[in-house]
């Protein structure tokens, strides 16, 4: 078996992110709305804008398992108008902590009231955004905290 931490190796010293000292910008708004893959670079700026500066699109093969990661963090980005469902909370949270990171999903649609509860007891942080305004919410008591206190790098 692949250990998951090869695939998702990052480094401080790329300067991915990285501001020197300078305020970060929250993510600007999509007047069309976006992509799968712009999806995933707006949820990768309110990743960096958040904290974790080191955060990264995940390439083949790492982007068969999430969409971006950082040092602390593995993200799955929901670019559909449905409804999150408790299998993608719990497919999340296995492989995060088997990595010993912590899991994020970025939503675009609702989040079942099932996979909301299941997200507050495995400690998912799940993220509703929203493209074309540019706001975020959280949408589980960990998604709340993020958005409190922000995402931590070291």
């Amino acid at each position: 078996m692949l250990a998951v931490s090869h695939l998702f190796e990052t480094s401080s010293d790329r300067g991915v992110g990285q501001t020197g000292g300078v305020e970060r910008e929250p993510p600007a708004p999509r007047p069309f709305g976006v992509s799968a893959d712009e999806a995933v670079e707006l949820c990768r700026e309110w990743m960096i804008y958040l904290g974790a500066v080191d955060t990264v699109a995940a390439q083949d093969p790492a982007r068969q398992l999430c969409d971006l990661y950082s040092s602390r963090y593995l993200a799955w980005v929901d670019n559909r108008r449905g409804n999150l469902d408790v299998d993608s909370v719990a497919d999340a949270a296995r492989l995060a902590a088997s990595d010993g990171r912590q899991a994020l999903i970025f939503v675009r649609g609702g989040v079942r009231p099932v996979a909301q509860q299941r997200a507050d007891v495995l400690g998912v942080a799940i993220l509703w955004y929203h493209a074309v305004d540019a706001t975020l919410a959280g949408r589980s008591r960990p998604g709340l905290a993020v958005l409190a206190s922000g995402l931590r790098t070291v």
